[in-house]
């Protein structure tokens, strides 16, 4: 089934989509609308419902914060439906114009994600709607084309998934810990009240929130780090630092997503 839940926060309205094929949702994702501005599209398994309830929106123009499967499964779809134009970043218009390949998992929480043929712009300096002004900025680590957007005079950032929650204990394949942590600094350098993230939007105090998760990210790290210079493995780091890798949970998820990849990252992403 395919969930919907809605907000209004201020002029940008929330739309929180989920998809379960049996009772509530296992994984929820958002996209926001700000005057004509779609940011991300939401996951395939949510089409019908994605596209049903924006049928009457004015959307001129789709952003992507990244390529990931839960962020881009319907900017084709919707693309098309509103002759909307689409930016993005350059490895993320290669991903989305080609296609890419998915896990088991995440075909069964996501749905596939069909390639977007069409042009795909680069982000322009400044992106403006009829009230209000979003600046991109570039923040990669979760992924190497990750891009929030901040409306600097509310206080709004369009995170994406730069922030989803503060005590991470698992990395996906491929993700970078410390281009992660350079990140937040990059954009705590801007003032900013509300986080409209991914996953989780903070309405209040999202910059103490994402300042916090720079601080556990430094901490982690640097305990890992240390533990690395002592001699430790990766599996003796993780029993030191103790964490708990869920095996279950590795084998469900394609072996992609991992406390291991966490620990290798802070200790070699240098």
């Amino acid at each position: 089934m395919q969930y919907l839940k809605y907000r209004k926060f201020a002029d940008v309205e929330l739309f929180r989509f989920g998809y379960s094929p049996i009772g509530k949702p296992w994984f929820n994702v958002y996209c926001y609308i700000l005057d004509n501005i779609l940011i991300d599209t939401a996951q395939a398994h949510c089409a019908e419902k994605v596209s049903e309830t924006f049928r009457d929106k004015n959307i001129e123009k789709i952003l992507l914060t990244h390529f990931h499967e839960d962020h881009s499964g319907n900017v084709t779809q919707l693309a098309h439906e509103h002759q909307a134009a689409v930016f993005a970043h350059t490895f993320t218009k290669e991903k989305v114009k080609k296609g890419f390949g998915l896990y088991p998992y995440e075909k069964f929480l996501f749905g596939h994600v069909k390639p977007f043929v069409k042009e795909i712009h680069n982000f322009p300096t400044s992106i403006e709607s009829s009230h209000h002004t979003l600046l991109p900025i570039y923040t990669p680590g979760h992924s190497d084309d990750h891009t929030v957007f901040l409306e600097p005079n509310k206080g709004w950032l369009f995170s994406g998934d730069l922030f989803v929650g503060i005590k991470i204990k698992f990395f996906r394949k491929g993700e970078k810990f410390w281009t992660q942590v350079d990140s937040f600094k990059k954009v705590l350098a801007y003032d900013f009240e509300v986080l409209f993230c991914g996953h989780h939007p903070r309405l209040k105090e999202g910059k103490q929130l994402l300042q916090a998760k720079l601080q556990y990210f430094e901490d982690f790290g640097g305990t890992a780090r240390a533990l690395h210079q002592r001699g430790l493995s990766v599996k003796e780091i993780i029993r030191a630092m103790k964490l708990r890798e869920i095996h279950l949970m590795k084998i469900l998820l394609s072996n992609d997503v991992s406390v291991r990849y966490m620990v290798e990252a802070a200790i070699g992403d240098l």
